[in-house]
């Protein structure tokens, strides 16, 4: 069953869907579009993930801000195409499994609505109780042109006691992070000044796949802008 954003919005739902989905029976799939459309480049995944994995940042309202504090070089997004970088929120879901997600979602700055945010990338957190260790994942939302070929991943140790996850290694982060009772961290975003310019990236996809040519390799992103702290694109460790 699919039904579109708008029609959920408005509650435009016919009597079968609504008592379908009141009975927990079946539930509406929105309908959106996701051609990819912003190159990755925007978005600084890389350095993003290192934040995290060295734990430069404390928690997600210090990591959320670093994305959108200009003199970091972390977010190039244009969302709406209007010209000027859009900010990002970090939006997480927790699941009972211990599985966290953060959500990085971009507003577009000529309506500065939140509604309106656009999906632009993933940070997931799995526990695995089998080898101990905690899989960090980051990946691009699917509007980032070759979303599907670009990951940064690595793992942290863990202590799984009376089902409390305890991060044995990393730094504060990682505290905050699988603190008991936490609530789910939802991002506020206020435009306290006029968005600043995009600046024009050279180095890229582009249309027919990688540029410069051979910068791709077995489907995997080989070089890039190379981030903030010399990694590469594709599977990172």
């Amino acid at each position: 069953m699919v039904v579109s954003e708008k029609q959920i919005a408005e509650g435009v739902v016919n009597a079968e869907i609504k008592e379908k989905v009141e009975a927990g029976k079946e539930y509406p799939k929105v309908q959106a579009s996701t051609e990819a459309t912003i190159k990755p480049e925007a978005l600084d995944l890389e350095s993003i993930t290192f934040l995290v994995k060295k734990s430069k940042v404390k928690d997600a309202a210090a990591l959320e801000k670093k994305i959108n504090t200009p003199k970091e070089k972390l977010n190039n997004v244009d969302i709406d195409g209007d010209g000027k970088v859009d900010k990002i929120v970090i939006v997480e879901t927790k699941q009972d499994d211990g599985v966290i997600v953060f959500e990085l979602q971009a507003i577009p700055s000529k309506t500065k609505d939140k509604d309106a945010a656009v999906v632009v990338a993933y940070v997931h957190f799995t526990p695995d109780k089998t080898s101990n260790v905690l899989i960090v994942k980051a990946t691009y939302a699917p509007v980032i042109i070759g979303y599907d070929t670009i990951v940064y991943d690595y793992t942290v140790p863990i202590v799984f006691k009376y089902d409390v996850i305890i991060v044995s290694g990393g730094g504060g982060f990682y505290g905050w992070l699988y603190t008991v009772n936490r609530p789910a961290f939802y991002g506020v975003v206020i435009y306290d000044y006029d968005p600043y310019p995009v600046f024009v990236i050279d180095v890229g996809y582009h249309d027919g796949g990688c540029w410069p040519p051979g910068h791709c390799k077995h489907g995997k992103w080989k070089g890039g802008h190379g981030g903030k702290h010399g990694g590469k694109h594709g599977k990172w460790h």
